[in-house]
């Protein structure tokens, strides 16, 4: 679905007068990723992926608007039931497998730091996971992230509403399962789009020079992009869950 129905325009409900929903230049409705309508939202919620879409290029996908997966899946969804797996996803969680490689677990443990100070003496590094299933790391003897780390984030995830933990499923499918505790961190507005961006290339290693800790002309440009996305989504998040 690319975004050529810019630029898209909020138009009131005709059930309910602070709802609305998006329209598209020829005013027809924005459809979800299913082709079917949206439901209509609090018109706070919806400025914000208005906002979000016209401010892509005309030939982005309009997915690559966190803001419209998120209320393109609640769109859809009629009794979302998301849940976080926390005791099995953080066992890949790169923030606790650094590089073999010293220089480049020290720009990983830098881009870290929002984990490390929290969970202080907690945290650990231990062996790379290659494993594909939690089978493989029993039988390759492969150490476990420990039970004091698991707990903290099961706490700190305790309160996360249906939307937010829809969002840790959305960022993980972008980033990759070795990013969850950044993530979590970001969801909760503990970190900044921006941190989250530069610790992904780190622990993903895609960074292009992992010698230095200085960012190419390109991919400064695609942390700008993608900081943009993610203040949206963190905006409409904030409506959403009354803040």
């Amino acid at each position: 679905m690319r975004n050529i129905g810019a630029p898209y325009a909020l138009k009131v409900s005709s059930h309910r007068s602070d709802h609305a929903f998006v329209i598209d230049a020829n005013g027809k409705p924005l459809k979800t990723h299913l082709k079917t309508d949206f439901i209509s939202m609090p018109t706070a919620v919806v400025q914000e992926l208005v906002d979000d879409i016209n401010d892509m290029s005309p030939n982005a996908e309009l997915t690559e608007s966190l803001v419209f997966c998120l209320l393109s899946t609640f769109s859809i969804e009629e009794s979302p039931n998301f849940q976080l797996y926390l005791d099995t996803d953080l066992q890949w969680d790169a923030a606790y497998r650094l590089s073999d490689d010293e220089d480049i677990a020290e720009f990983q443990f830098q881009s870290i730091n929002a984990v490390t100070k929290r969970l202080k003496d907690s945290w650990v590094s231990l062996p790379v996971n290659a494993c594909a299933t939690i089978e493989e790391m029993d039988s390759a003897g492969l150490e476990y992230v420990p039970n004091d780390v698991l707990e903290y984030w099961k706490t700190f995830t305790s309160d996360f509403n249906q939307y937010q933990i829809y969002v840790v499923e959305l960022l993980q499918s972008i980033f990759g399962g070795i990013h969850l505790s950044m993530i979590l961190l970001w969801v909760k507005g503990k970190i900044s789009g921006e941190d989250l961006m530069k610790s992904s290339l780190f622990l993903s290693c895609y960074k292009e020079d992992l010698e230095s800790a200085k960012f190419s002309k390109q991919e400064k440009a695609d942390i700008e992009y993608f900081s943009k996305r993610l203040n949206a989504l963190r905006n409409c998040l904030n409506h959403l869950s009354g803040q």
